[in-house]
């Protein structure tokens, strides 16, 4: 989705930074949380029996960098929604496609969350970015 169809282009700012773990040498995709309001939402998830999550690529246009693969990471509670964007990196992209899992990490990269998922819309979305950006090399 490129950012001239975006309509509210503040939807799609950065809101965190992600990372690449390794768990038993294997890549898991992190993103950090800082907020400490949040952190404690994710507590009170443990109770929770109605929780929702949903991951989303999207591609951005970026003034000196070009076109840029991002991500929205949604988790729903009950009534309360928390909400991921990042820029992350290739290796992130791929530890989620391949692991199908992302982790939430404090800032002493302990974990928070984690939650299996299905990505078959980001594996699409980064398929049209590879295309693209293909078609910009040639």
């Amino acid at each position: 989705m490129p950012l001239d169809k975006i309509k509210d282009v503040e939807e799609y700012a950065e809101t965190h930074k992600s990372s690449v773990l390794h768990i038993k040498n294997n890549p898991v995709a992190c993103i950090l949380e800082k907020n400490s309001k949040n952190i404690l939402k994710f507590q009170s998830i443990e109770n929770s029996f109605e929780i929702k999550a949903s991951l989303r690529g999207f591609l951005n246009k970026h003034e000196e960098i070009g076109l840029i693969i991002g991500c929205k990471f949604k988790i729903q509670v009950n009534e309360q929604l928390l909400e991921y964007t990042v820029y992350p990196s290739t290796d992130f992209i791929d530890s989620v496609i391949f692991n199908e899992m992302i982790f939430i990490i404090d800032n002493e990269m302990n974990q928070i969350f984690s939650c299996k998922i299905l990505t078959d819309q980001f594996v699409k979305t980064k398929s049209e970015f590879d295309k693209f950006k293909k078609i910009s090399n040639d």
